[in-house]
């Protein structure tokens, strides 16, 4: 299912990755955010350069129809990005940080 309002509070979700230590990401994330020489500042710097103008859908993930998935397109140096965050039991999670 998908959706064009997010499901989750984008202020909360920038409030939340203010840091690198407070930084809750995939591996899989981090590796395509490595690959594109993306630094865990990096990443908080995108994150808190997220407008509300940048998100493009939400959706439910494969596993679960009870689970949304905010996905944002992020201007970043040369090319725009696909960002995507989720919650699960701890809170917010980035869970992709690729190349669109």
């Amino acid at each position: 299912m998908e959706k064009r309002k997010p499901h989750h509070s984008l202020e909360r979700i920038k409030a939340t990755f203010s840091t690198t230590s407070a930084l809750r990401i995939t591996k899989t994330a981090l590796s395509c955010a490595a690959a594109l020489d993306i630094t865990l500042e990096d990443i908080v710097a995108i994150i808190q350069a997220i407008t509300p103008k940048a998100f493009y859908k939400s959706m439910t993930s494969q596993q679960s129809s009870t689970v949304w998935q905010d996905v944002y397109h992020v201007p970043w140096c040369q090319t725009v990005l696909y960002v995507k965050f989720t919650t699960d039991a701890e809170g917010y999670l980035v869970i992709s940080l690729k190349e669109k």
